[in-house]
């Protein structure tokens, strides 16, 4: 199986949202035969925050309160008009702070106007403090992150969309322009036991971020254990990883069925995107 390449902006202080510069990366991946760009998001970002980050041993993220972090959705809208074949993914978008209703529009129309390159990626955060500055209640974020996956669909396929749960109701409404094929692919982050239900449930695709080796194969087998239960092909859910910086993990991810890994590149450097990504493609990949 061939892996898809995908490329996540580096984000280290002012300048992610660099017009030259962001359409000179994009239109550099396109043109080394990559699949995917990835934006990431934060609506905020605090001075402080005591909440715990996942993903480091220390509980702090690399991402500073100087950092420009572009709406990821803006961003890619930018990036589609400058490349005609490059996948848009969003890594993720935090759902619980967005109200489905609008999102819903959001999402369909860079589709549309991208010609239906957006991979939806959507996590449920974890940064307290940002929920707090948006107004968006910290608790039960997952019930909420399900019902709004469940209304944005009611709203790309009804006609009219009629939804009536805990946290959105409408009826007889209709969203348009729709998706170019019927819906936007959602890729569910995360790394719980939650985020694999969500996945299979309502996923095109699984990113788990921060996870490798035993607790990786773990989650992707109850993955597909959860798949099977829902009647849905485990294939179906297409799964992202973390670009492994060796052949020997790349060849692991590979054999479970991984379908895509993804690469950190620095936008401001072009000529270190395209040594790095080079050097990926010739002595990881092999391609």
């Amino acid at each position: 199986m061939e892996l898809k390449l995908g490329v996540m902006p580096a984000i280290a202080g002012p300048g992610a949202a660099d017009p030259a510069a962001t359409a000179r990366f994009v239109r550099l991946l396109e043109e080394l035969g990559c699949e995917s760009v990835w934006a990431v998001e934060h609506v905020v970002m605090p001075d402080d925050y005591t909440s715990r980050y996942p993903y480091d041993p220390a509980g702090r993220m690399s991402l500073a309160a100087t950092d420009d972090v572009p709406d990821p959705l803006h961003w890619l809208t930018f990036a589609a008009a400058h490349t005609t074949t490059l996948r848009l993914g969003t890594a993720m978008l935090i759902l619980p702070e967005h109200h489905p209703v609008s999102l819903a529009k959001r999402l369909a129309t860079v589709d549309v106007l991208s010609g239906g390159r957006l991979l939806a990626g959507i996590g449920v955060g974890w940064l307290r403090e940002e929920y707090d500055a948006v107004g968006v209640p910290f608790e039960h974020r997952g019930a909420r992150a399900d019902e709004y996956l469940e209304a944005m669909r009611a709203l790309w396929t009804g006609e009219p969309a009629s939804y009536h749960g805990r946290f959105v109701t409408f009826d007889g409404v209709h969203s348009r322009p729709r998706p170019v094929r019927g819906t936007v692919p959602i890729v569910v982050g995360g790394h719980s036991l939650a985020s694999v239900r969500r996945a299979a449930r309502y996923g095109a695709g699984w990113y788990p971020l921060g996870v490798g080796g035993d607790e990786f194969t773990d989650l992707l087998a109850k993955l597909r254990a959860e798949c099977e239960t829902l009647g849905r092909d485990p294939a179906d859910v297409e799964v992202t990883m973390r670009a492994p910086g060796n052949r020997a993990e790349l060849e692991t991810l590979r054999s479970l069925g991984v379908a895509r890994v993804v690469l950190r590149a620095d936008p401001r450097d072009p000529v270190g995107v395209r040594d790095k990504i080079r050097w990926y493609q010739r002595e990881v990949l092999k391609a």
